[in-house]
């Protein structure tokens, strides 16, 4: 079994398998999760930002603060990349008032 450092390694190792041809379905059921979920978390790691998936990395290793929920990734990774990395900003910035 892999140990996951958190949600961002999961992530990526379910892109990683869909890219090699692992259905979404035999994903989900292999992880004990849904289907929509595992979909959500390759549609974060497809379409995101470089720096958001940094900060998610950072926060999931315990060296930033968290403000990157994977329901707030999965809605912002479908804006450009400059608006993801304003979100980004302006989140930090009001979460450390």
């Amino acid at each position: 079994m892999i140990d996951f450092g958190g949600t961002c390694d999961l992530a990526v190792w379910c892109k990683l398998l869909r890219d090699k041809g692992w259905s979404g379905p035999l994903i989900a059921r292999t992880l004990g999760k849904s289907e929509g979920y595992v979909n959500n978390l390759v549609r974060v790691v497809e379409r995101a930002a470089p720096t958001l998936l940094l900060r998610w990395k950072e926060e999931q290793a315990g060296q930033v603060e968290h403000v990157c929920a994977t329901d707030w990734l999965v809605q912002v990774c479908l804006l450009p990349h400059e608006l993801q990395e304003a979100e980004l900003a302006h989140r930090i910035q009001t979460t450390a008032r």
